[in-house]
């Protein structure tokens, strides 16, 4: 089990995350709007996360694991790459068949030649898995039972990755709603703040 301490710095952390954004302003833009939703939903499902852990509920904050990078992912591609028709068409709610991960990371690496693919890479190393334990895999079912029964069966070093993941993509998301209003002060001040407690697992100058 993850320690008080370590709970308690996971909330202070997802606190903390919050309040950089409080109360500011942002450009009023549709693509503002399309990206910074899918910031915020980012940021929810890392909330989330933390609240599910805190509870023991570890199956339920694995399966949002996969949900937090995809709005990331989305967030960084309406920001960035996304022409003006299509996100028009996606904040209206129309089916839009251009929002496949693996095309928009392209685009965003395309872009951004310093993030070296580290976004290929984590989706490479961890899609498979975030796949099954959101749509209740065999993966997902082995950490459900033991040799006494039907019942929790994670590992402390699964659960603190998974935790580590989500404020990661949580502080990211951040950073990504900084940029939409230049905000450069709290943008700063977020990846400082995850260079300090070690949480940063991407390198190199994220867009």
């Amino acid at each position: 089990m993850l320690t008080p301490e370590r709970i308690k710095e996971a909330g202070e952390f997802v606190e903390w995350l919050r309040q950089s954004l409080h109360g500011q302003e942002l450009p009023q833009s549709n693509r503002v709007r399309a990206a910074g939703a899918c910031f915020a939903i980012a940021q929810g499902h890392h909330h989330a996360i933390v609240l599910l852990i805190e509870n023991r509920l570890y199956s339920s904050s694995f399966a949002l694991i996969r949900l937090e990078f995809e709005a990331y992912i989305r967030g960084l591609w309406f920001s960035h790459c996304a022409k003006d028709s299509q996100i028009d068409r996606y904040i209206s709610g129309k089916k839009c068949n251009f929002l496949e991960t693996n095309r928009l990371i392209g685009d965003i690496e395309e872009k951004f030649a310093d993030l070296e693919q580290t976004l290929s890479m984590i989706k490479s190393k961890s899609w498979s898995a975030m796949c099954e334990y959101t749509h209740t895999g065999g993966l997902h079912v082995q950490r459900f039972n033991t040799n006494a029964g039907i019942e929790p069966n994670y590992s402390d070093e699964e659960i603190e990755e998974v935790l580590k993941f989500s404020e990661n993509i949580g502080a990211m998301s951040v950073i990504g709603v900084a940029e939409l209003g230049d905000l450069k002060e709290i943008e700063s001040r977020v990846i400082d703040r995850l260079v300090e407690t070690g949480k940063r697992s991407t390198e190199g100058r994220r867009p």
